[in-house]
């Protein structure tokens, strides 16, 4: 009721949970955008950078602002930010080939390609390292 707007009769006090994760969310948008800047390299350094964020990898002497950047990032919210985005691969060099769902489908290759997926050396590598693009295709 407090968090109603003033002509619905509440208080129009902003709910402080929605608010939160609205700013936690602008972190994680910075992080992947701003790769090269000195504040994303600090804490690549740290934690790992957008790619611990995606994988939800937590350590035990991460700092409490980390830990809910992550939790917010497997919170069902998530849904609602990855639903409403797309990614672009462009030249492949942030997505894993195998472990990111690049394709059209938005599978991962690896749940799509199980049996590949586990026979391949290759599991970690990104798009870029996979191939290239040519005037006739994907080599």
């Amino acid at each position: 009721m407090v968090c109603l707007q003033k002509d619905k009769g509440g208080l129009g006090i902003k709910d402080i949970r929605t608010f939160n994760a609205a700013l936690l969310g602008k972190w994680r948008w910075e992080l992947f955008h701003k790769q090269n800047e000195s504040w994303a390299k600090v804490i690549d350094s740290k934690y790992g950078g957008w790619r611990s964020l995606e994988d939800g990898r937590t350590g035990t002497h991460d700092s409490i602002w980390w830990k809910d950047l992550v939790s917010i990032h497997n919170h069902q919210q998530n849904s609602a930010f990855k639903k409403e985005t797309s990614w672009k691969v462009g030249g492949g060099q942030k997505f894993r080939f195998w472990e990111d769902p690049w394709t059209a489908d938005e599978m991962p290759l690896m749940d799509k390609y199980p049996r590949m997926y586990h026979i391949s050396c290759q599991q970690k590598q990104l798009i870029m390292q996979m191939g290239s693009s040519t005037d006739n295709g994907w080599e």
